[in-house]
């Protein structure tokens, strides 16, 4: 199989030096003296040894590849280095509680791919190995780093450490919520530190754990990025400062603390907390509103198995995510469907009003995409356009509001995944909005229809375009400044 191929069938991903330099700094500045000189530690899914060439001499060192091209390259890096299984080989010196430490970066993905692996007995065999397996009805879609990280709390000895770099998904997504609290009832949660652009389209963080007695009253360290790219080697620089020091913000990073307990039933990942703090910060000068209490209708357009929406002249508009343009929607090429087909159920036709947002990916919900939909005539949204239908709040001021910081901050936190971010339904009722005089919520919308929209609707020049776009900042940033001079 070819080095692309094993990647692939087993779901690597390849450390970063500074990512791995970060790992090892971080697990040390947390664990001080509890990681002394002679410490034994191990990583059962070595790769190449990026994490295990970082620890030094002064520690035993102990590497499991199961990727024989990769073990070889890595044996340089610990001493001593073992082909095979890090899940259910068994390897000489290799015993569960005998390790004082735990670095990896374990292969991310559904278990599937890999089953063929373990033999016919495989699944039987992993079933008897791990608790989290317990009641899986989809093995194949269970996630197969939650496996490495059962398999390293079952190779360290009582309160001895981990540091497991994790698909922001674990941290983040609801369906993973059952293996978190799983996780917080065997360790603390001693630090999760964002890792932006570290792994490409990958969103991972790297959490640093204490195997110790459950919900114990030691903080989680939660470190996330300042601004959208900051550079990878400045960023793992400056969040290992931050782990060691008392300071809570750097260019490239800002730390919060959050208690163990708080941690329970909730997200892990940092953008989260941070956009929760943010709007406890807001919410102590603003009356802010849960945008669902505004909401009377919410869905998103319809998902079609097996069949794509074929263009039919004189049918419907279909509004999908590259439609939504910056300053509005750019209707000059949209696809229209038969009318009252399976891709145009009444659920989701558009009104005149209608707030209407990208529900997914970097380049949509990432960059905010949202717009109201100004059209008279029939048109409908597709599966990854969210149709939101407001009572007693301007459609317009809602748009500008979550352009602002105040709204980004918040969509921010709430857009997660391994790969592509979304926001569910419960999130986009739970972003929370400022209540402001409804005579300036509509003072914003003439602003928009007397000073872009026209602009708007002759965007194929870029001259306009620009001009477009350079009202439509004018009115988030005044829309900003506004807000940050209110009072409750």
């Amino acid at each position: 199989m070819s080095n692309e191929g094993n990647a692939k069938t087993l779901a690597q991903h390849f450390t970063p030096a500074a990512v791995a330099q970060l790992a090892w700094d971080a697990v040390r500045t947390l664990a001080g003296s509890d990681l002394a000189a002679g410490s034994r530690v191990v990583d059962p899914a070595a790769g190449e040894g990026a994490l295990l060439g970082v620890v030094g001499q002064a520690y035993e060192t102990t590497g499991i590849e199961i990727d024989e091209g990769l073990a070889e390259r890595g044996r340089s890096q610990a001493d001593r280095f073992y082909t095979g299984d890090g899940l259910l080989g068994t390897f000489p010196e290799v015993e569960d509680g005998s390790f004082d430490c735990v670095v990896a970066n374990p292969p991310f993905g559904k278990l599937g791919p890999m089953l063929s692996l373990f033999g016919e007995d495989g699944p039987y065999r992993l079933a008897q190995r791990f608790r989290l397996l317990d009641g899986q009805k989809q093995v194949r879609a269970f996630p197969v780093e939650l496996l490495f990280v059962e398999r390293a709390l079952q190779l360290i000895r009582p309160a001895g450490w981990l540091a497991l770099i994790l698909p922001e998904g674990i941290l983040a997504n609801a369906r993973q919520q059952g293996a978190r609290d799983w996780l917080l009832t065997r360790a603390e949660v001693r630090a999760v530190v964002a890792l932006p652009g570290a792994f490409n389209k990958v969103q991972t963080a790297l959490v640093v754990l204490r195997y110790s007695k459950p919900l114990a009253r030691t903080k989680a360290r939660l470190i996330a990025p300042v601004g959208k790219n900051p550079s990878v080697e400045q960023y793992a620089q400056r969040s290992g400062l931050l782990l060691g020091t008392p300071a809570r913000r750097g260019q490239e990073a800002t730390l919060l603390t959050v208690e163990q307990r708080t941690l329970r039933a909730q997200r892990w990942d940092p953008r989260f907390w941070q956009g929760r703090a943010f709007v406890r910060r807001l919410a102590g000068r603003l009356r802010l509103v849960p945008l669902g209490e505004y909401i009377c209708h919410l869905t998103y357009g319809p998902i079609v198995t097996g069949s794509h929406p074929q263009h039919v002249e004189a049918g419907v508009p279909v509004i999908r995510q590259g439609d939504i343009a910056e300053t509005g929607l750019d209707e000059r090429a949209l696809l229209c469907v038969a009318p009252a087909s399976a891709h145009d159920p009444p659920r989701s036709r558009v009104r005149f009003g209608d707030l209407l947002l990208s529900r997914s990916g970097a380049g949509a919900l990432g960059r905010n995409r949202l717009a109201v939909y100004l059209g008279n005539g029939p048109a409908n949204v597709g599966c990854f356009v969210d149709l939101i239908r407001l009572e007693g709040l301007n459609p317009f001021y809602a748009w500008f509001f979550f352009k602002t910081r105040l709204g980004r901050e918040q969509i921010a936190a709430y857009a997660n995944g391994v790969g592509t971010p979304n926001i569910s339904f419960g999130e986009i009722r739970a972003l929370q909005i400022a209540a402001l005089p409804s005579a300036y919520q509509e003072a914003l919308e003439r602003r928009y229809r007397e000073q872009v929209w026209p602009l708007h609707c002759r965007r194929e020049h870029a001259e306009f375009r620009a001009e477009a776009e350079r009202h439509f900042r004018a009115i988030v940033g005044e829309l900003e400044d506004y807000l940050q001079t209110q009072r409750q």
